[in-house]
């Protein structure tokens, strides 16, 4: 993650793992937990590299509205 669009694209996931978490957690817990686990990796590898480029000085840009 070396841009702001690969993190916002990360976040995106992220939230797509919550809600598949979501409508899964009626049915299969054990499911809902891995997407819950994924999306947990997902959001501390962002915040990581947040944290990163704000360590280095870069400015923050917003993401890509093209996707």
């Amino acid at each position: 993650m070396s841009t702001p669009q690969d993190v916002h694209r990360t976040l995106n996931q992220c939230m797509e793992h919550i809600t598949g978490a979501k409508e899964a957690m009626a049915e299969d817990m054990h499911y809902a937990a891995m997407r819950l686990g994924a999306a947990a990796m997902m959001l501390a590898s962002a915040s990581h590299a947040v944290r990163r480029r704000a360590e280095l000085g870069l400015a923050p840009t917003p993401p890509d509205a093209g996707e």
